[in-house]
């Protein structure tokens, strides 16, 4: 595992530029150029993709309403789609996020920010499903 080492907002668009234009590959892009591991050129590349260079602005935490929440596990789990795919078209910053929604999702069916969103076990009680889910 690399260390971290912060790359200005600038630097990280000609890294994806060049992955992206064919010059350069994803494992230099992420070991040799910037000395972070593949999936964080991924995740780069995937929110430049969906948002451009406004992508690498920084940005204070970013709230997502209940609704969008929804959708984005409602579409990954009926649809089938990758998370990188939902994550790009809902504007969702990293996998992890999702990931983290859809357990919570999973176990109590519902994701209402206030209610499950500070700490504690998700393990609880599950939910009912169907046997189309399952």
């Amino acid at each position: 595992m690399y260390m971290k080492h912060k790359q200005s907002a600038e630097e990280e668009v000609k890294i994806v530029q060049e992955y992206l234009g064919g010059k350069i590959s994803m494992s230099e892009a992420a070991a040799k150029r910037s000395r972070v591991d593949n999936e964080t050129v991924r995740d780069w590349v995937r929110n430049y993709k969906a948002d451009g260079e406004d992508a690498f602005l920084p940005l204070k935490n970013r709230a997502y309403s209940p609704e969008l929440k929804q959708q984005a596990v409602t579409e990954y789990l009926a649809r089938g789609q990758s998370l990188n795919d939902v994550c790009k078209k809902y504007h969702i910053r990293g996998t992890k996020q999702l990931y983290n929604w859809i357990k919570v999702y999973n176990v109590h069916g519902e994701l209402d920010s206030i209610k499950h969103s500070g700490g504690g076990s998700y393990m609880k009680q599950g939910r009912e499903t169907t046997q189309e889910e399952r």
